[in-house]
């Protein structure tokens, strides 16, 4: 049984060397799934920014074709802008987690109102007129500047947001790989070293069991050919050991049943 607990000892260590390194594997792919996830989270966000700053540019163009006389496609364009600036600014605030991002958010709504205030401006002039069409003209020349102007600033406070959504995203891009880099290379250290390990141990088990198997092996060629000067030198403390304790036995009764034989076949007298 002492065999089978080298053997079972030997096996254990092979599976906490492997449970060890594929330890280490999950815990840099777990690494590599949050940075995947941060990934994605700051793609989405330049996603979000950008349909913004597009949102914007179709309020401007939609109050320029209604204020030009196309008041159906202005509308639409106006609505559709609106609606898409309302619905990726939620999204942003859902999915922001920096305070200084969300306070960025907050002053680029702050310039959007007033951007939507000078574009129903215009449609409010256009709706109602001034009889006199120098005067009308001139005042949506002023409304117009004045939305050219408010629109202008919420894409330069968009612009900024979105340079700074793609740099985070090619970070974190960055990130990702080197995490990537860096799991490809300790999975292929740890099964390395996990097989050099698992050889040396193998190696170190089977030369206990085997050297001293071969040893009473040669003792036992030699007994059989009549040498009973060989001696048994194993110190193994198992059922090998035990078979060399019989081999010394069985040899030491050998030399006394030769002993024997000799003095009866000596000449008496």
């Amino acid at each position: 049984m002492k065999i089978m607990y080298k053997l079972m000892s030997g096996f254990i260590l092979l599976v906490l060397l492997f449970s060890i390194a594929g330890a280490v594997v999950i815990s840099n792919l777990k690494v590599i799934d949050t940075v995947n996830a941060q990934v994605g989270t700051d793609f989405a966000i330049n996603q979000y920014a950008t349909n913004y700053e597009r949102g914007a540019g179709k309020v401007q163009v939609g109050t320029y074709l209604y204020a030009q006389g196309s008041q159906a496609m202005g509308k639409q364009l106006i609505d559709e802008g609106k609606d898409a600036m309302a619905q990726n600014r939620e999204n942003l605030k859902n999915t922001l987690k920096d305070e200084a991002a969300k306070k960025e958010l907050g002053e680029i709504e702050r310039i959007e109102k007033l951007a939507i205030e000078a574009s129903n401006e215009v449609v409010v002039r256009v709706k109602n007129p001034d009889k006199d069409t120098s005067i009308q003209e001139k005042h949506l020349k002023q409304d117009m500047h004045f939305l050219e102007a408010r629109v202008d600033a919420l894409n330069l406070k968009l612009g900024t947001f979105v340079d700074k959504t793609q740099e985070d995203t090619a970070s974190s891009l960055e990130v990702a790989q080197k995490s990537g880099n860096q799991t490809t290379r300790i999975t292929l250290y740890a099964i390395a070293i996990s097989l050099l390990i698992a050889l040396i141990v193998s190696f170190i088990v089977a030369k206990k069991i085997t050297d001293p198997v071969k040893n009473l092996t040669n003792v036992a060629n030699r007994v059989s050919k009549g040498d009973m000067t060989e001696k048994v030198e194993v110190s193994s403390s198992d059922e090998i050991g035990d078979l060399a304790e019989s081999f010394k036995r069985m040899i030491n009764a050998f030399k006394v049943m030769e002993a024997m034989s000799k003095e009866e076949s000596a000449p008496k007298g």
